[in-house]
C-alpha cells in the first residue's frame, strides 16, 4: 500500500509532483494540499484537492509532506509553521545524472535533466530544476532553489535560502551569500553578499 503524501503548497511545483508521479516511482499517494492562499481552499488542481492552510496539518498527523514552493523565504516561513519532525522524502526525477559520492539531506526536488558531480551535497529542501548542471565538490545549503539550467562550476558553495535565476552561470569556487538572488543569465565571478541581488554578466549588485 501507497504511503499516504501532502503537498504543502498548491502551485507549480505541486503541478510537477502530481502530473509525474512516474517520474519518483509512484510511491506515494496524493491525498491534497496544504496552503494558505484563502481563494485555494477548497478547491481542486490537477484532481487533487486543497485540504485548507498550512495551520491545519494538525489533521493529518501521519503523512509524509513535500515543500512544494520555490520561493526559498516563502519556504523558510511555512517551515517554521510545520517543523522539522515530519517523513520529508525526497523527489529525484529517474532521469537525473548523479555522480557516486553525492549526499542529499531530505525534502529535496529534483527535475528532469539535471546532471550532479561527484562529492557534491545538497541540503535539505533543496529544488534544482530543469536542466541544470552542478560540477563537483558543490554544496548547496538548506531552502536554496535553481531556476532552469542553472551551470553551477566546481566548488560553488550556495549558502541557505539562496534563490539562482534561469540560466545563470559561476565560475568556480564562487560563494553565494545567504538569501542572495541571482539574476537569469547572469555570470557569477565574485562572491555575493547575503540577502541581494545580482544581475548582469559580470553579476554587480542591484542599484550599485
Amino acid at each position: 500500500m501507497k504511503e499516504n503524501l501532502i503537498i504543502v503548497g498548491a502551485g507549480n511545483v505541486g503541478g510537477f509532483l502530481v502530473l509525474n508521479q512516474e517520474l519518483f516511482n509512484n510511491q506515494y499517494n496524493i491525498i491534497g494540499f496544504l496552503d494558505d492562499a484563502v481563494e485555494k481552499i477548497n478547491k481542486t488542481f490537477w484532481g487533487i484537492p486543497v485540504l485548507g492552510a498550512v495551520d491545519d496539518l494538525y489533521k493529518y498527523p501521519d503523512v509524509a509532506l513535500v515543500i512544494g514552493i520555490a520561493d526559498p523565504i516563502v519556504k523558510k516561513k511555512v517551515l517554521q509553521k510545520v517543523g522539522d519532525n515530519h517523513k520529508f522524502p525526497n523527489f529525484i526525477s529517474e532521469n537525473t545524472w548523479i555522480s557516486n559520492d553525492v549526499n542529499f539531506g531530505k525534502g529535496i526536488i529534483i527535475y528532469p535533466g539535471v546532471s550532479i558531480n561527484y562529492e557534491t551535497e545538497i541540503g535539505d529542501f533543496v529544488i534544482i530544476n530543469m536542466n541544470c548542471a552542478v560540477g563537483h565538490n558543490t554544496r548547496i545549503e538548506k531552502c536554496c532553489s535553481l531556476a532552469p539550467g542553472v551551470n553551477l562550476a566546481g566548488f560553488t558553495h550556495a549558502e541557505p535560502f539562496a534563490e539562482i535565476g534561469i540560466g545563470a552561470t559561476t565560475i568556480q569556487q564562487v560563494k553565494i551569500g545567504e538569501g542572495s538572488i541571482i539574476g537569469g543569465q547572469s555570470m557569477v565571478i565574485k562572491n555575493t553578499e547575503a540577502y541581494h541581488t545580482y544581475v548582469g554578466v559580470p553579476a554587480k549588485k542591484k542599484g550599485f
